[in-house]
């Protein structure tokens, strides 16, 4: 296994491959974002450009599908409260600093930090999703598909609106969307703190929906900008049950040809989860556990799909990264294991294949 060093001065919180897996961003608590790109001849990864994104640690990036743009185009979400959207411009120089132009800022006016920002699937149009310490998801929208630097608020979604964490104590929050363009609706798992929960738009399902619409209205459960009549509408439709700590990580798995939804979940409980999610024509979902995995033994930080939702990554405290698949009884055993405990220092991240997580 080959590594290289990335130059970052701090502690790397996110690594992303972009659609073609030929470029990969990295996230610091140097507060500077770092975009490599795969050199064909002597596969090795060449810096593309590095530059100061925020003013505080740099928690999470997302790529946006390639079709929006002819630029590439990144978002990314901090502690100094910002969600922030960047596009490279091709014709400047490598490697100084002003090869990504800063396009917008979004949610400036949170509670806390903001976790994670994730662009909705290519079938959804230019959306992208952010969640904080404020307990609010967010979904934002691109006005202008020629101007990527107008963007609207489309969703406001507290999930946790009543127990916000204490500043003081360990926080987790993360987002995932439902990648599938077959669904009945647009979904996205969301978990805060030691919760999962996976959210739809109300106003695509059939009676189920309207009963649970009804049952959302009474609790409080929906959510919209309230503004704009056009504005997607949210509706809490299950929970992801039995975790026993903060949820570090949630994936979804693209369906390819399966009748039902998987998503997986690590914990600092030492488990991974995996659920089941089989979705009824009333578009309603029901969740099973299908499998509780505590191979790690200890803290579980990542868990990724690869691109046909067959093999499942993780990586934990125990320094080491599996992969897992299911056999032909349905039982999910781990196909192998890298040892990355003997890592040197910061700032070095293996160049082994494996480790293109989202399966590019």
């Amino acid at each position: 296994m080959r590594a290289f060093q990335t130059g970052h001065e701090e502690l790397i919180h996110d690594l992303k491959y972009d659609f073609y897996g030929r470029h990969v961003a990295t996230a610091s608590s140097d507060h500077h974002i770092k975009v490599f790109e795969l050199d064909t001849p002597s596969q090795t990864w060449l810096l593309n450009d590095s530059w100061k994104a925020h003013d505080s640690l740099v928690v999470k990036l997302s790529w946006a599908h390639p079709e929006f743009s002819a630029c590439k185009v990144l978002a990314s979400c901090s502690y100094d409260r910002t969600v922030k959207v960047w596009q490279e411009l091709p014709d400047e120089l490598q490697g100084l600093g002003r090869r990504w132009a800063h396009l917008a800022t979004l949610a400036v006016e949170l509670f806390g930090p903001v976790y994670d920002v994730q662009f909705a699937p290519a079938h959804m149009g230019l959306k992208l999703a952010c969640v904080g310490s404020d307990g609010i998801v967010r979904v934002y929208e691109s006005l202008e598909p020629a101007d990527l630097s107008v963007w609207g608020l489309r969703a406001e979604i507290p999930i946790l609106a009543l127990q916000l964490p204490a500043k003081s104590l360990q926080s987790s929050f993360c987002i995932e969307w439902c990648p599938s363009k077959f669904a009945r609706s647009e979904k996205f798992a969301v978990v805060a703190l030691d919760q999962g929960f996976i959210y739809t738009t109300a106003d695509s399902a059939g009676s189920g929906a309207e009963i649970a619409l009804l049952d959302a209205l009474r609790l409080g459960d929906l959510h919209d900008s309230a503004s704009d009549d056009k504005s997607a509408k949210f509706v809490k439709a299950c929970s992801l049950p039995e975790h026993n700590g903060l949820i570090r990580s949630v994936s979804w798995a693209p369906l390819m040809g399966r009748s039902y939804h998987l998503i997986a979940t690590g914990c600092k409980d030492g488990f991974i989860r995996i659920f089941k999610a089989i979705e009824n024509e009333k578009g309603e979902l029901k969740i099973d556990t299908v499998a509780k995995l505590h191979d790690h033994r200890q803290e579980v930080w990542r868990v990724q799909w690869n691109a046909t939702g067959t093999i499942l990554s993780s990586a934990g405290d125990d320094g080491k990264v599996r992969l897992w698949k299911c056999n032909y009884m349905n039982e999910w055993q781990c196909m192998s294991e890298i040892n990355t405990s003997n890592r040197q220092a910061h700032g070095v991240l293996p160049e082994d294949p494996v480790y293109r997580a989202q399966g590019r």
